[in-house]
């Protein structure tokens, strides 16, 4: 909507912001701050946000998801959950993204060593300058789509204040070394984060994977192309037993823990065949 405050004095509003026109900035300015005044309200606080992306037909949407507050961890709670220097690595990793236009970062772990828990803290931490887009696993092959490149372009076009970056949960099929399988999306993944179309786009991509770090494609590791590559591990003992009398629990003792087993309460037990020689 445009609203017309005088001769040369406009407002233009959409559905994230106001931009006010005038003779100087300090009109401009102006105008702003009294239409704010007057009509604005005062925002929740929440956590991130994030554009789920979705198909319809042959052209590709976002839906805005808001997280909780409770998704942004404190220093001592990231430090609970994260210890051994994952602080120092996670304010590097930021510096990283503020730096760079485009790369691609690896997440790796096993289930339950909070993967998805740091990507939305993440969210929160940059949702003043970064602007995530999320596609689920059954979604991935959307990477290799040629309309994909347009709704790229578009984003960048309407968002050229931030920085883009997509996450990509479970990616295993798309950083694993490249089959007859995973061949297209291997390539749309190294294409749009180091290639001549990552220049255009000046995407960010990070992955959270359950595979090892030698099953994933080499072209995907070398430097330049890599922002980080970080393995979330399962908590010592020690460092379980701080974080459950944290959470008011105790834990059954157990050699050590993913973060989901201490939030459940209880480790996960696997039955594992014992191999030997009579």
């Amino acid at each position: 909507m445009i609203f017309q405050f005088g001769e040369r004095r406009f407002l233009c509003a959409d559905k994230s912001r106001i931009v006010g026109y005038g003779t100087t900035a300090e009109i401009a300015e102006e105008i702003v701050r009294e239409f704010t005044t007057a009509f604005g309200v005062t925002p929740t606080k929440t956590g991130g946000q994030f554009q789920l992306i979705r198909k319809e037909r042959n052209d590709f949407k976002c839906e805005n998801v808001t997280l909780g507050l409770d998704t942004v961890l404190s220093d001592d709670e990231f430090s609970l959950r994260y210890p051994n220097g994952a602080g120092k690595w996670h304010g590097e990793f930021v510096e990283k993204l503020h730096g760079r236009k485009s790369g691609l970062s690896i997440l790796e772990g096993t289930p339950g060593t909070g993967k998805t828990s740091y990507v939305r803290h993440l969210m929160g931490s940059l949702q003043e300058t970064h602007r995530f887009y999320f596609i689920p696993p059954s979604n991935m092959k959307m990477l290799s789509q040629p309309e994909f490149i347009g709704f790229w372009a578009s984003e960048r076009q309407k968002n050229s204040e931030q920085r883009l970056v997509v996450i990509l949960e479970d990616a295993d099929a798309a950083v694993m070394t490249r089959a007859s399988d995973n061949q297209e999306e291997v390539s749309a993944l190294l294409n749009l984060s180091d290639g001549m179309l990552g220049d255009f786009l000046s995407l960010q991509i990070v992955c959270t994977i359950n595979c090892t770090a030698a099953e994933i494609d080499q072209a995907l590791l070398r430097p330049g192309r890599l922002i980080t590559h970080k393995v979330f591990g399962r908590l010592e003992p020690s460092e379980a037993e701080r974080l459950a009398a944290s959470l008011g629990t105790k834990l059954p003792e157990a050699g050590d823990y993913s973060l989901a087993e201490i939030f459940a309460g209880r480790p996960e037990i696997v039955a594992r065949p014992r191999v030997g020689f009579a």
